[in-house]
């Protein structure tokens, strides 16, 4: 499958296919359209998605703030039926390579407690827990606030 999946920016034509993966993944706390309008059209930072067969089958948004050195994932996913295909893995890989071009010392992110796959490809990837967000999520479930150090060639 790695041969046959393209990797590249968003943009807002790829609306509707992000919806799909962002609802069916998570429910509830989805994010909006108007979210992902912003997250796509103006936030400081990058937007990958993956195409199989002229599908949308994974994206990662990712932030950079003034604030702050480091680099955010803001929200990672892949569709259902994609997943065990290593496509969270490639989106990983984007992002520390995204990370080490931009100088980012840091990646940060948050992920439900309760979802272990995710829990098992950050920590896979050197991403550590620093501390726990009570209710972080609309269901009242909390988030690990994860960050892993970007080593720079």
């Amino acid at each position: 499958m790695e041969q046959e999946i393209i990797t590249r920016q968003a943009t807002r034509a790829d609306l509707d296919g992000i919806m799909r993966i962002e609802t069916s993944c998570f429910g509830p706390d989805s994010f909006s359209k108007k979210q992902f309008v912003y997250l796509i059209t103006k936030a400081k930072g990058m937007f990958y998605i993956v195409e199989y067969q002229e599908r949308i089958v994974a994206y990662v948004s990712l932030l950079q703030n003034d604030h702050t050195p480091n680099l955010r994932i803001y929200s990672l996913a892949v569709h259902p039926g994609f997943r065990r295909q290593k496509l969270g893995q490639h989106l990983i890989d984007k992002t520390i390579e995204f990370a080490r071009q931009h100088n980012h010392p840091k990646i940060t992110l948050e992920v439900n407690v309760s979802n272990p796959a995710a829990l098992r490809l950050y920590q896979k990837n050197k991403f550590e827990p620093v501390r726990t967000i009570n209710n972080y999520y609309a269901d009242g479930s909390n988030a690990y606030s994860m960050h892993r150090e970007v080593d720079c060639f």
